[in-house]
């Protein structure tokens, strides 16, 4: 690429989305961004324009970091919702309302309290195992610490439906 090409892009850099940086579309699976990460992180790579001038540069050096920046944000799912939320308002950085954002979620998903990520982690570990009576039994105790957790109530609907259902012909009189 051409000195004046870089210095171009780097110019306009503020006002491209991570997505048309990287050349890859918005629903972009996560192997075709590493793929485009990797093919574009050499195109800039600082080391190949060491003996240009010092503008071409420090416009390799900002695209690299923007390259960097991109990639960090796009590969990580919550991270990527909540830019393409930022990008639906205009957007093209990943923002520190987004970063909160995606805190705020890591948080509620885990739990908030002490004993509601505690019990929230023995359910996933009961789950893990196969028990689900038992991880939803610890659901249901987080909640207790937790009444307001979108996430533990989703996680408590999940386990039901995972629940064998009893068979209808079965007699559970007690002889």
């Amino acid at each position: 690429m051409k000195g004046s090409e870089i210095r171009a892009l780097a110019r306009m850099l503020d006002r491209v989305d991570y997505y048309r940086l990287l050349k890859v579309e918005r629903g972009a699976p996560s192997r075709e961004i590493r793929s485009a990460y990797q093919t574009r992180r050499r195109e800039f790579h600082p080391d190949r324009y060491r003996a240009t001038d010092d503008e071409t540069r420090d416009a390799v050096d900002r695209i690299s970091k923007r390259l960097n920046e991109s990639f960090s944000v796009l590969r990580h799912d919550a991270r990527r919702e909540a830019y393409d939320r930022g990008l639906e308002g205009d957007s093209v950085r990943y923002t520190a309302e987004a970063k909160e954002e995606v805190k705020d979620g890591t948080m509620a998903a885990a739990g908030r309290t002490p004993n509601g990520r505690k019990f929230f982690a023995m359910a996933g570990e009961e789950e893990r195992r196969g028990d689900i009576e038992k991880a939803q039994a610890n659901v249901k105790m987080a909640m207790t610490f937790e009444p307001g957790n979108a996430h533990f109530k989703a996680k408590l609907e999940e386990l039901k439906e995972r629940l064998p259902k009893p068979d209808s012909k079965t007699s559970y009189a007690i002889k």
